[in-house]
């Protein structure tokens, strides 16, 4: 379970992370400091909560296969 949960934090991080490089990165090229850096990190927040969520999505299935499958044996 934890190891779920740290797939979680990573890709949220990730995101983050991704973003607020690009922003910065095109930030230094255009001159625009910081106004690239804010856009691309809220948007690099918002793929990464996307991310997570289809990540529970695929966990939740997982578990509910399993169950069901533990079910037709009992």
């Amino acid at each position: 379970m934890a190891q779920h949960a740290w797939r979680m934090v990573i890709e949220l991080v990730a995101g983050l992370g991704i973003g607020f490089a690009i922003g910065f990165g095109l930030d230094t090229l255009l001159g625009t400091l910081p106004w690239l850096m804010v856009v691309f990190t809220v948007l690099g927040f918002m793929a990464g909560i996307k991310t997570m969520m289809r990540s529970a999505q695929e966990m939740q299935r997982e578990n509910e296969a399993a169950n069901a499958a533990r079910d037709e044996r009992e």
